[in-house]
């Protein structure tokens, strides 16, 4: 017997039945196998979104930052000119700096501008090599004045 006679032997209200329940069987199957993992996946994307954006918000960041630093001047790499002439020649007022070594530099300032200290620090670093190895900056209560404790290296 084939599945067509078979059908047709059922009775009008029987196939009826069997119709609707493969309905409902079909009905679940895809609202099990289609629209929840849509669901499971759409609520996931949702809250992967904020980070996401972070994500893209520091990418921008760096890159913005890396523009910065392609806009200072190279550093002069062995400038034989001795650091203990640093204080002297380029100095940050209200800082006071100790030269362990000739290729290190220790600077303490209890009270000066950011700004200033920033541009104090382009300016050592392509006028004698000098780069950051170690800094621990601090606000202060003044806006714009920090406390900083820095050690420059000379590569």
């Amino acid at each position: 017997m084939s599945v067509d006679s078979l059908w047709r032997a059922r009775p009008e209200r029987e196939r009826r039945a069997i119709l609707a329940g493969a309905a409902a069987v079909a009905a679940v199957l895809v609202f099990a196998l289609v629209w929840l993992p849509l669901q499971r996946s759409r609520a996931r994307l949702e809250a992967e979104l904020p980070q996401l954006r972070a994500s893209i918000a520091a990418l921008k960041r760096g890159a913005d930052e890396v523009k910065r630093l392609k806009a200072v001047p190279p550093t002069v790499t062995g400038n034989p000119a001795p650091l203990a002439a640093l204080s002297m020649q380029q100095p940050l007022a209200g800082a006071q700096l100790n030269v362990p070594d000739d290729k290190h530099v220790h600077v303490v300032a209890s009270d000066v501008g950011f700004t200033r200290l920033l541009d104090w620090l382009v300016t050592v670093q392509s006028t004698h090599g000098l780069r950051v190895e170690n800094a621990r900056i601090e606000a202060l209560a003044a806006t714009g004045r920090v406390r900083a404790d820095l050690t420059l290296t000379r590569s």
